[in-house]
Protein backbone atom coordinates (compact mmCIF):
# COMPACT_ATOMS: atom_id res chain seq x y z
CA UNK A 1 0.00 0.00 0.00
CA UNK A 2 1.24 3.35 -1.24
CA UNK A 3 0.80 6.23 1.89
CA UNK A 4 0.44 9.82 1.73
CA UNK A 5 3.76 11.79 1.50
CA UNK A 6 4.59 14.33 4.49
CA UNK A 7 2.94 17.39 2.74
CA UNK A 8 0.06 15.38 1.72
CA UNK A 9 -0.63 14.54 5.11
CA UNK A 10 0.50 18.32 6.41
CA UNK A 11 -2.32 19.63 4.20
CA UNK A 12 -4.88 17.09 5.42
CA UNK A 13 -4.41 18.35 9.02
CA UNK A 14 -5.43 21.67 8.25
CA UNK A 15 -8.94 20.56 7.45
CA UNK A 16 -8.73 17.76 10.45
CA UNK A 17 -12.32 18.49 11.36
CA UNK A 18 -13.40 17.31 8.25
CA UNK A 19 -10.91 14.51 6.80
CA UNK A 20 -10.36 12.70 10.62
CA UNK A 21 -13.30 9.73 10.78
CA UNK A 22 -12.46 9.69 14.67
CA UNK A 23 -15.78 12.09 15.98
CA UNK A 24 -13.43 13.33 19.05
CA UNK A 25 -10.08 14.09 17.14
CA UNK A 26 -12.97 15.93 14.46
CA UNK A 27 -13.58 18.33 17.55
CA UNK A 28 -9.65 18.88 18.65
CA UNK A 29 -7.44 21.01 18.59
CA UNK A 30 -4.22 20.33 16.34
CA UNK A 31 -0.88 21.64 17.93
CA UNK A 32 0.80 24.16 15.33
CA UNK A 33 4.46 25.14 14.93
CA UNK A 34 5.82 28.77 15.32
CA UNK A 35 4.54 29.16 11.77
CA UNK A 36 1.04 27.78 12.00
CA UNK A 37 1.86 24.34 10.36
CA UNK A 38 0.59 21.34 12.27
CA UNK A 39 3.31 20.35 14.56
CA UNK A 40 4.99 17.08 13.35
CA UNK A 41 7.42 14.37 15.23
CA UNK A 42 8.89 11.83 12.57
CA UNK A 43 9.38 8.26 13.78
CA UNK A 44 10.40 5.04 11.68
CA UNK A 45 7.14 4.41 9.61
CA UNK A 46 5.10 7.28 10.92
CA UNK A 47 4.59 10.96 11.33
CA UNK A 48 2.56 11.95 14.57
CA UNK A 49 0.13 14.95 15.05
CA UNK A 50 -0.77 16.19 18.16
CA UNK A 51 -4.80 16.50 18.90
CA UNK A 52 -5.75 18.39 22.09
CA UNK A 53 -9.31 16.89 22.65
CA UNK A 54 -11.04 18.77 25.81
CA UNK A 55 -8.86 17.74 28.71
CA UNK A 56 -7.38 14.97 26.83
CA UNK A 57 -4.44 14.91 24.45
CA UNK A 58 -3.61 12.17 21.88
CA UNK A 59 -0.87 11.54 19.82
CA UNK A 60 -2.63 10.59 16.39
CA UNK A 61 0.03 8.60 14.16
CA UNK A 62 -0.13 8.67 10.42
CA UNK A 63 1.78 6.33 8.01
CA UNK A 64 4.10 7.25 5.33
CA UNK A 65 6.40 4.23 5.03
CA UNK A 66 5.30 0.61 4.09
CA UNK A 67 5.21 -2.03 6.44
CA UNK A 68 4.60 -5.39 6.13
CA UNK A 69 1.16 -6.50 7.50
CA UNK A 70 0.41 -3.31 8.86
CA UNK A 71 -3.07 -3.98 10.14
CA UNK A 72 -2.30 -7.23 10.83
CA UNK A 73 0.63 -6.08 13.92
CA UNK A 74 -1.57 -3.35 15.11
CA UNK A 75 -4.70 -5.32 15.71
CA UNK A 76 -2.43 -8.33 17.46
CA UNK A 77 -0.47 -5.69 19.54
CA UNK A 78 -3.72 -3.97 20.51
CA UNK A 79 -5.19 -7.11 21.29
CA UNK A 80 -2.22 -8.17 23.52
CA UNK A 81 -1.68 -4.91 25.70
CA UNK A 82 -5.79 -5.31 26.21
CA UNK A 83 -4.92 -8.23 28.06
CA UNK A 84 -2.02 -6.90 29.87
CA UNK A 85 -3.45 -3.51 31.06
CA UNK A 86 0.17 -2.95 31.99
CA UNK A 87 1.45 0.76 32.93
CA UNK A 88 4.19 0.50 31.15
CA UNK A 89 1.84 0.75 27.80
CA UNK A 90 -0.36 3.24 26.67
CA UNK A 91 -3.46 2.45 25.48
CA UNK A 92 -4.39 3.09 21.79
CA UNK A 93 -6.39 2.17 19.04
CA UNK A 94 -5.50 1.04 15.26
CA UNK A 95 -8.13 2.56 13.12
CA UNK A 96 -7.87 1.37 9.56
CA UNK A 97 -9.94 4.41 7.90
CA UNK A 98 -8.82 7.16 10.19
CA UNK A 99 -7.99 9.65 7.64
CA UNK A 100 -8.84 10.87 4.04
CA UNK A 101 -6.03 11.64 2.00
CA UNK A 102 -6.92 13.65 -1.90
CA UNK A 103 -9.70 11.00 -2.00
CA UNK A 104 -8.19 7.86 -0.15
CA UNK A 105 -8.74 6.67 3.21
CA UNK A 106 -5.62 5.81 5.29
CA UNK A 107 -4.99 4.22 8.69
CA UNK A 108 -3.87 5.96 11.75
CA UNK A 109 -3.51 4.68 15.18
CA UNK A 110 -4.75 6.98 17.59
CA UNK A 111 -2.76 6.69 21.32
CA UNK A 112 -3.14 8.59 24.49
CA UNK A 113 -0.52 10.84 25.62
CA UNK A 114 2.32 9.93 27.57
CA UNK A 115 2.92 11.74 30.92
CA UNK A 116 6.30 13.64 31.69
CA UNK A 117 8.93 13.67 28.74
CA UNK A 118 11.28 11.31 27.04
CA UNK A 119 13.96 9.73 28.78
CA UNK A 120 16.48 11.74 26.26
CA UNK A 121 15.09 14.75 27.51
CA UNK A 122 14.68 14.41 31.09
CA UNK A 123 18.35 13.16 31.38
CA UNK A 124 19.52 15.82 29.18
CA UNK A 125 18.36 18.52 32.17
CA UNK A 126 18.94 16.28 34.95
CA UNK A 127 22.18 14.15 34.12
CA UNK A 128 24.10 17.02 36.73
CA UNK A 129 21.90 17.13 39.27
CA UNK A 130 22.53 14.82 42.57
CA UNK A 131 20.70 11.78 42.76
CA UNK A 132 18.14 12.78 39.88
CA UNK A 133 18.72 9.23 38.34
CA UNK A 134 19.42 7.25 41.44
CA UNK A 135 15.94 5.29 41.16
CA UNK A 136 15.86 4.97 37.26
CA UNK A 137 18.01 1.66 37.10
CA UNK A 138 15.95 -0.29 39.46
CA UNK A 139 12.61 0.95 36.78
CA UNK A 140 14.65 -0.26 33.94
CA UNK A 141 14.96 -3.84 36.21
CA UNK A 142 11.42 -3.73 36.70
CA UNK A 143 10.50 -3.34 33.16
CA UNK A 144 13.12 -6.02 31.89
CA UNK A 145 11.58 -8.62 34.23
CA UNK A 146 8.04 -7.75 33.11
CA UNK A 147 8.82 -7.85 29.61
CA UNK A 148 10.58 -11.36 30.14
CA UNK A 149 7.28 -12.92 31.93
CA UNK A 150 4.84 -11.66 29.75
CA UNK A 151 7.28 -13.11 26.44
CA UNK A 152 6.86 -9.20 25.07
CA UNK A 153 9.28 -7.05 23.45
CA UNK A 154 8.84 -3.07 22.11
CA UNK A 155 11.82 -3.96 19.30
CA UNK A 156 13.42 -0.26 20.15
CA UNK A 157 14.09 0.85 23.03
CA UNK A 158 15.55 3.80 23.45
CA UNK A 159 16.00 7.37 24.89
CA UNK A 160 13.11 8.77 22.37
CA UNK A 161 10.63 5.42 23.13
CA UNK A 162 10.55 5.86 26.73
CA UNK A 163 8.91 8.41 28.84
CA UNK A 164 9.89 9.15 32.39
CA UNK A 165 7.32 11.01 34.87
CA UNK A 166 8.18 11.67 38.37
CA UNK A 167 11.60 10.83 38.53
CA UNK A 168 11.31 6.80 37.96
CA UNK A 169 7.79 5.62 36.13
CA UNK A 170 8.82 4.94 33.03
CA UNK A 171 6.36 4.04 30.04
CA UNK A 172 6.67 2.76 26.27
CA UNK A 173 6.00 4.94 22.82
CA UNK A 174 5.76 3.48 19.45
CA UNK A 175 4.95 0.10 18.82
CA UNK A 176 5.55 -0.76 15.38
CA UNK A 177 8.33 -2.39 16.26
CA UNK A 178 6.72 -4.41 18.86
CA UNK A 179 6.77 -8.74 19.56
CA UNK A 180 3.57 -10.44 20.47
CA UNK A 181 3.21 -14.12 19.95
CA UNK A 182 0.48 -13.92 17.44
CA UNK A 183 2.90 -11.94 15.15
CA UNK A 184 6.19 -14.13 15.47
CA UNK A 185 5.27 -15.28 11.88
CA UNK A 186 5.88 -11.96 10.01
CA UNK A 187 9.63 -10.87 11.57
CA UNK A 188 10.84 -7.83 11.86
CA UNK A 189 9.53 -4.40 10.83
CA UNK A 190 12.84 -2.26 11.67
CA UNK A 191 16.11 -2.00 12.99
CA UNK A 192 16.15 -0.12 16.05
CA UNK A 193 17.49 2.35 17.05
CA UNK A 194 21.53 2.07 16.32
CA UNK A 195 22.76 3.50 19.83
CA UNK A 196 21.11 0.87 21.56
CA UNK A 197 21.34 -1.89 19.70
CA UNK A 198 23.49 -5.18 19.15
CA UNK A 199 26.04 -4.86 16.14
CA UNK A 200 24.75 -7.97 15.04
CA UNK A 201 20.91 -6.31 15.03
CA UNK A 202 21.37 -5.16 11.49
CA UNK A 203 22.40 -8.84 9.94
CA UNK A 204 20.04 -11.24 12.17
CA UNK A 205 17.57 -8.32 13.08
CA UNK A 206 15.81 -11.20 15.26
CA UNK A 207 12.23 -11.09 15.84
CA UNK A 208 11.65 -12.79 19.50
CA UNK A 209 11.08 -11.68 23.28
CA UNK A 210 14.46 -11.18 23.73
CA UNK A 211 14.96 -8.54 21.48
CA UNK A 212 15.23 -5.29 24.41
CA UNK A 213 17.78 -7.42 26.44
CA UNK A 214 20.81 -5.32 24.88
CA UNK A 215 18.83 -1.91 24.67
CA UNK A 216 17.73 -2.33 28.53
CA UNK A 217 21.70 -3.54 29.60
CA UNK A 218 22.95 -0.36 27.34
CA UNK A 219 20.66 2.00 29.07
CA UNK A 220 21.02 0.79 32.48
CA UNK A 221 24.61 0.56 32.37
CA UNK A 222 25.17 4.22 31.55
CA UNK A 223 22.73 5.27 33.76
CA UNK A 224 24.74 3.57 36.50
CA UNK A 225 28.25 5.23 35.30
CA UNK A 226 26.52 8.68 35.20
CA UNK A 227 25.06 8.08 38.48
CA UNK A 228 28.38 7.02 39.93
CA UNK A 229 30.34 10.39 38.06
CA UNK A 230 27.87 13.06 36.28
CA UNK A 231 30.83 14.46 34.31
CA UNK A 232 31.03 11.52 32.46
CA UNK A 233 27.86 13.20 30.06
CA UNK A 234 30.37 15.53 28.69
CA UNK A 235 33.32 13.48 28.91
CA UNK A 236 31.91 11.05 26.15
CA UNK A 237 29.79 13.26 24.31
CA UNK A 238 26.47 11.98 25.29
CA UNK A 239 23.65 14.15 24.19
CA UNK A 240 19.37 12.90 23.94
CA UNK A 241 20.54 10.17 21.09
CA UNK A 242 23.49 8.76 22.98
CA UNK A 243 23.47 7.87 26.16
CA UNK A 244 27.31 7.67 27.59
CA UNK A 245 28.04 5.02 24.22
CA UNK A 246 27.25 5.11 20.71
CA UNK A 247 27.08 2.33 18.24
CA UNK A 248 30.92 3.04 17.49
CA UNK A 249 31.75 1.38 20.98
CA UNK A 250 29.63 -1.70 19.97
CA UNK A 251 31.66 -2.61 17.10
CA UNK A 252 34.98 -2.53 18.80
CA UNK A 253 34.98 -1.85 22.82
CA UNK A 254 38.94 -2.56 22.90
CA UNK A 255 39.53 0.81 20.72
CA UNK A 256 36.54 2.95 22.85
CA UNK A 257 37.46 5.73 24.55
CA UNK A 258 34.45 5.17 26.87
CA UNK A 259 34.73 1.63 27.59
CA UNK A 260 38.58 2.97 28.79
CA UNK A 261 36.39 5.55 30.57
CA UNK A 262 34.57 3.20 32.90
CA UNK A 263 37.62 0.78 33.19
CA UNK A 264 39.35 3.92 34.97
CA UNK A 265 36.30 3.84 37.89
CA UNK A 266 36.24 0.76 39.96
CA UNK A 267 32.57 0.65 40.57
CA UNK A 268 32.06 0.21 36.68
CA UNK A 269 35.00 -2.27 35.54
CA UNK A 270 33.40 -5.73 36.28
CA UNK A 271 30.10 -4.28 34.42
CA UNK A 272 31.98 -2.49 31.56
CA UNK A 273 34.37 -5.82 30.72
CA UNK A 274 30.93 -7.97 30.83
CA UNK A 275 29.12 -5.43 28.85
CA UNK A 276 32.39 -5.56 26.43
CA UNK A 277 32.12 -9.45 25.98
CA UNK A 278 28.06 -9.05 25.06
CA UNK A 279 29.20 -6.96 22.78
CA UNK A 280 31.67 -9.17 20.47
CA UNK A 281 29.65 -12.14 21.38
CA UNK A 282 26.53 -13.75 18.92
CA UNK A 283 23.32 -11.67 19.94
CA UNK A 284 21.67 -14.93 20.72
CA UNK A 285 24.26 -15.02 23.80
CA UNK A 286 22.62 -11.27 25.77
CA UNK A 287 21.60 -12.28 28.95
CA UNK A 288 18.64 -10.66 30.36
CA UNK A 289 19.36 -7.65 32.53
CA UNK A 290 18.86 -8.85 35.84
CA UNK A 291 21.49 -11.43 34.98
CA UNK A 292 23.93 -9.00 33.52
CA UNK A 293 23.82 -6.81 36.84
CA UNK A 294 24.44 -10.70 38.61
CA UNK A 295 27.17 -11.08 36.25
CA UNK A 296 25.68 -14.32 35.29
CA UNK A 297 25.40 -16.00 31.90
CA UNK A 298 27.99 -13.49 30.60
CA UNK A 299 28.94 -14.78 27.06
CA UNK A 300 32.60 -16.89 27.28
CA UNK A 301 35.56 -15.34 26.01
CA UNK A 302 37.65 -12.34 26.69
CA UNK A 303 37.75 -8.71 25.53
CA UNK A 304 41.08 -6.49 26.23
CA UNK A 305 39.71 -3.27 27.32
CA UNK A 306 42.09 -1.15 29.29
CA UNK A 307 42.27 2.31 30.93
CA UNK A 308 43.81 3.19 27.92
CA UNK A 309 41.93 2.20 24.26
CA UNK A 310 44.38 0.23 22.33
CA UNK A 311 46.36 2.04 19.40
CA UNK A 312 46.99 0.83 15.69
CA UNK A 313 43.18 -0.30 15.36
CA UNK A 314 41.19 0.12 12.37
CA UNK A 315 38.37 2.33 13.64
CA UNK A 316 34.65 1.79 12.02
CA UNK A 317 33.05 5.73 10.36
CA UNK A 318 30.48 7.52 12.22
CA UNK A 319 27.98 5.14 13.00
CA UNK A 320 24.85 8.04 12.91
CA UNK A 321 21.20 7.53 14.03
CA UNK A 322 19.72 9.41 11.44
CA UNK A 323 21.50 10.30 7.96
CA UNK A 324 24.03 12.80 8.29
CA UNK A 325 23.52 15.77 5.45
CA UNK A 326 25.59 18.04 4.63
CA UNK A 327 24.10 21.81 5.77
CA UNK A 328 25.34 23.19 2.51
CA UNK A 329 23.80 20.62 0.21
CA UNK A 330 20.17 21.95 -0.37
CA UNK A 331 19.24 19.22 -3.05
CA UNK A 332 19.90 16.17 -0.78
CA UNK A 333 18.18 18.27 2.00
CA UNK A 334 15.13 18.64 -0.17
CA UNK A 335 15.19 14.94 -1.13
CA UNK A 336 14.45 13.86 2.74
CA UNK A 337 11.87 16.31 3.19
CA UNK A 338 9.63 14.36 5.72
CA UNK A 339 12.49 12.28 7.20
CA UNK A 340 13.95 12.33 10.97
CA UNK A 341 17.98 12.92 9.86
CA UNK A 342 20.89 14.54 11.14
CA UNK A 343 22.13 18.25 9.84
CA UNK A 344 25.72 19.47 10.06
CA UNK A 345 27.33 22.48 9.18
CA UNK A 346 29.22 25.67 9.81
CA UNK A 347 26.69 28.88 11.16
CA UNK A 348 26.94 31.53 8.49
CA UNK A 349 24.39 34.08 10.29
CA UNK A 350 22.30 34.19 13.80
CA UNK A 351 19.37 35.97 13.18
CA UNK A 352 17.09 36.98 16.87
CA UNK A 353 13.99 38.70 16.16
CA UNK A 354 10.39 38.95 16.81
CA UNK A 355 7.73 38.34 15.41
CA UNK A 356 4.24 40.67 14.82
CA UNK A 357 2.50 38.93 17.73
CA UNK A 358 5.27 39.80 19.63
CA UNK A 359 6.64 35.89 20.16
CA UNK A 360 10.58 35.57 20.24
CA UNK A 361 12.08 33.35 17.34
CA UNK A 362 15.42 32.61 16.05
CA UNK A 363 17.13 31.76 12.79
CA UNK A 364 20.33 29.71 12.63
CA UNK A 365 21.56 30.04 8.97
CA UNK A 366 24.23 28.43 6.94
CA UNK A 367 24.42 30.30 3.52
CA UNK A 368 23.05 33.58 1.96
CA UNK A 369 19.51 33.87 3.01
CA UNK A 370 18.13 34.94 -0.04
CA UNK A 371 18.92 31.96 -1.76
CA UNK A 372 18.27 28.20 -1.39
CA UNK A 373 19.38 27.88 2.15
CA UNK A 374 18.47 24.64 5.09
CA UNK A 375 18.28 26.82 8.46
CA UNK A 376 17.54 25.80 12.07
CA UNK A 377 14.16 27.38 13.29
CA UNK A 378 13.90 27.92 17.31
CA UNK A 379 10.20 29.13 18.06
CA UNK A 380 9.11 30.76 20.85
CA UNK A 381 7.90 27.11 22.60
CA UNK A 382 11.66 25.83 21.10
CA UNK A 383 13.45 28.90 23.18
CA UNK A 384 11.46 28.29 26.27
CA UNK A 385 12.73 24.52 26.28
CA UNK A 386 16.19 25.05 25.45
CA UNK A 387 19.08 25.98 27.98
CA UNK A 388 22.02 27.32 25.52
CA UNK A 389 20.37 29.82 23.39
CA UNK A 390 22.24 30.96 19.94
CA UNK A 391 23.08 33.99 19.44
CA UNK A 392 25.99 36.13 17.20
CA UNK A 393 28.78 34.33 19.36
CA UNK A 394 27.82 31.08 17.28
CA UNK A 395 28.63 32.40 13.65
CA UNK A 396 31.57 30.49 12.26
CA UNK A 397 30.95 27.20 15.13
CA UNK A 398 30.04 23.96 14.05
CA UNK A 399 26.41 22.66 14.70
CA UNK A 400 24.68 19.04 14.57
CA UNK A 401 20.78 19.27 14.43
CA UNK A 402 18.67 16.38 14.56
CA UNK A 403 14.84 16.66 13.34
CA UNK A 404 12.55 16.72 11.25
CA UNK A 405 12.95 17.90 7.79
CA UNK A 406 10.50 20.55 6.95
CA UNK A 407 9.28 21.19 3.81
CA UNK A 408 10.54 24.64 2.14
CA UNK A 409 9.21 27.92 2.89
CA UNK A 410 9.23 29.86 -0.87
CA UNK A 411 9.48 33.84 -1.13
CA UNK A 412 7.94 34.36 -4.80
CA UNK A 413 8.47 38.39 -4.33
CA UNK A 414 12.14 37.61 -3.32
CA UNK A 415 12.59 34.23 -4.63
CA UNK A 416 14.38 32.40 -2.03
CA UNK A 417 13.75 28.81 -0.42
CA UNK A 418 14.52 27.77 2.53
CA UNK A 419 14.69 23.94 4.20
CA UNK A 420 14.72 23.87 8.44
CA UNK A 421 14.23 21.73 11.01
CA UNK A 422 12.48 23.22 13.70
CA UNK A 423 13.92 22.57 17.21
CA UNK A 424 11.91 21.98 19.97
CA UNK A 425 13.79 20.28 22.45
CA UNK A 426 16.75 20.59 24.48
CA UNK A 427 19.85 18.62 23.11
CA UNK A 428 17.89 18.18 19.67
CA UNK A 429 21.00 21.11 18.78
CA UNK A 430 24.56 20.95 19.80
CA UNK A 431 27.68 22.53 18.82
CA UNK A 432 30.63 20.53 17.72
CA UNK A 433 34.05 20.54 16.93
CA UNK A 434 35.28 21.27 13.37
CA UNK A 435 37.35 17.53 13.40
CA UNK A 436 34.11 15.94 14.53
CA UNK A 437 32.18 17.84 12.17
CA UNK A 438 34.18 16.83 9.07
CA UNK A 439 33.95 12.85 10.72
CA UNK A 440 30.69 12.79 10.85
CA UNK A 441 30.19 14.34 7.33
CA UNK A 442 32.61 11.60 5.94
CA UNK A 443 29.44 9.53 6.55
CA UNK A 444 27.34 11.52 4.19
CA UNK A 445 28.57 10.33 1.43
CA UNK A 446 27.67 7.60 1.33
CA UNK A 447 23.70 8.63 1.89
CA UNK A 448 22.85 8.84 -2.08
CA UNK A 449 23.46 4.69 -1.74
CA UNK A 450 21.60 4.63 1.37
CA UNK A 451 18.59 3.21 1.95
CA UNK A 452 16.51 5.93 2.94
CA UNK A 453 14.37 3.38 5.46
CA UNK A 454 14.41 0.48 7.68
CA UNK A 455 12.07 -1.44 5.63
CA UNK A 456 14.15 -0.46 2.36
CA UNK A 457 17.31 -1.73 5.15
CA UNK A 458 15.61 -4.73 5.86
CA UNK A 459 14.38 -5.65 2.46
CA UNK A 460 18.55 -5.47 1.21
CA UNK A 461 19.07 -7.56 4.07
CA UNK A 462 17.13 -9.85 2.86
CA UNK A 463 18.10 -9.50 -0.93
CA UNK A 464 14.69 -7.90 -2.33
CA UNK A 465 14.72 -4.93 -4.85
CA UNK A 466 13.50 -2.23 -3.05
CA UNK A 467 9.67 -1.26 -4.55
CA UNK A 468 11.06 2.23 -4.86
CA UNK A 469 13.46 1.04 -7.64
CA UNK A 470 12.28 1.34 -11.22
CA UNK A 471 12.41 -1.90 -13.58
CA UNK A 472 14.93 -2.18 -15.98
CA UNK A 473 13.12 0.50 -19.29
CA UNK A 474 11.23 2.27 -16.95
CA UNK A 475 10.91 5.81 -15.82
CA UNK A 476 11.83 6.55 -11.68
CA UNK A 477 8.24 6.80 -10.04
CA UNK A 478 7.34 10.77 -9.44
CA UNK A 479 8.61 11.60 -5.72
CA UNK A 480 6.69 12.52 -3.60
CA UNK A 481 8.00 16.38 -3.32
CA UNK A 482 7.37 17.04 -6.71
CA UNK A 483 4.78 19.60 -5.71
CA UNK A 484 7.12 21.26 -3.59
CA UNK A 485 9.98 21.41 -6.56
CA UNK A 486 7.17 22.50 -8.70
CA UNK A 487 6.64 25.85 -6.58
CA UNK A 488 10.08 26.32 -5.97
CA UNK A 489 10.78 26.43 -9.98
CA UNK A 490 8.06 28.57 -10.17
CA UNK A 491 9.18 31.00 -7.42
CA UNK A 492 12.87 30.89 -9.18
CA UNK A 493 10.92 31.96 -12.41
CA UNK A 494 12.55 28.68 -14.19
CA UNK A 495 10.48 26.08 -14.48
CA UNK A 496 13.70 24.02 -16.23
CA UNK A 497 15.57 24.77 -12.99
CA UNK A 498 17.28 21.52 -11.70
CA UNK A 499 16.29 20.67 -8.57
CA UNK A 500 20.41 19.79 -7.55
CA UNK A 501 20.95 23.62 -8.43
CA UNK A 502 23.25 24.55 -5.42
CA UNK A 503 23.96 28.67 -6.40
CA UNK A 504 21.60 31.57 -6.81
CA UNK A 505 21.62 34.48 -9.21
CA UNK A 506 21.96 37.74 -7.07
CA UNK A 507 19.04 38.37 -5.60
CA UNK A 508 17.60 41.86 -4.56
CA UNK A 509 17.58 42.77 -0.94
CA UNK A 510 14.68 42.58 1.07
CA UNK A 511 13.58 42.68 4.89
CA UNK A 512 14.53 39.10 5.88
CA UNK A 513 12.30 36.43 6.14
CA UNK A 514 8.63 36.19 4.67
CA UNK A 515 7.81 32.51 3.88
CA UNK A 516 4.95 31.50 2.44
CA UNK A 517 3.79 27.83 2.76
CA UNK A 518 4.79 26.39 -0.75
CA UNK A 519 1.56 24.65 -1.30
CA UNK A 520 -0.72 27.54 -0.54
CA UNK A 521 -2.40 28.72 -4.05
CA UNK A 522 -1.81 31.60 -5.67
CA UNK A 523 -4.89 33.76 -3.49
CA UNK A 524 -3.59 33.50 0.21
CA UNK A 525 -6.24 31.82 2.25
CA UNK A 526 -6.47 32.48 6.43
CA UNK A 527 -3.30 30.79 6.86
CA UNK A 528 -1.40 32.22 4.34
CA UNK A 529 -2.79 35.82 5.20
CA UNK A 530 -1.42 34.66 8.85
CA UNK A 531 2.33 34.18 7.90
CA UNK A 532 2.97 37.83 6.32
CA UNK A 533 1.16 38.93 9.30
CA UNK A 534 3.44 37.47 11.30
CA UNK A 535 6.98 38.07 9.80
CA UNK A 536 5.66 41.38 8.24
Amino acid sequence: MAYPSFEQYNNAFQAHDRLLADPELKKGVVSKSGLGTPHVISGGFALTYTVKAGSKKYAVRCFHRESKALERRYQAIARRLAQLRSPYFLDFEFQPQGISVDGGAYPIVKMAWAQGVTLGEFLEDNHGKKGALASLPASLLALSKYLESERVAHGDIQTGNMMVSGGSAVQLIDYDGMFVEDIKDLGSSELGHVNFQHPERKAKNPFGPTMDRFSLITLSLALKALHEEPALWDKTGSDMDSIVFRANDFADPASSSVFSELMRRPALVAHAQHFAAICRAPIEKVPNLEDFLAGKNIPAGVVQITAKPQEGRPKPGYMGVYDVLAATNYALCLRRVGDKVEVIGRISEVKVDKARNGKPYIFINFGPWQGQIFKISIWSEGLAAIANKPDASWVSKWVSVVGLMEPPYVSRKYKYSHLSINVTANGQMSIITEVEAKFRLASAQKISSAPSSNREALDRIKGKTSPKQPAPGQSPPASPNKSVLDNIHKAQGASQARPAQTSSPPQPQAPYGRPTYPQQPQEKGLFGRLIDWLFK
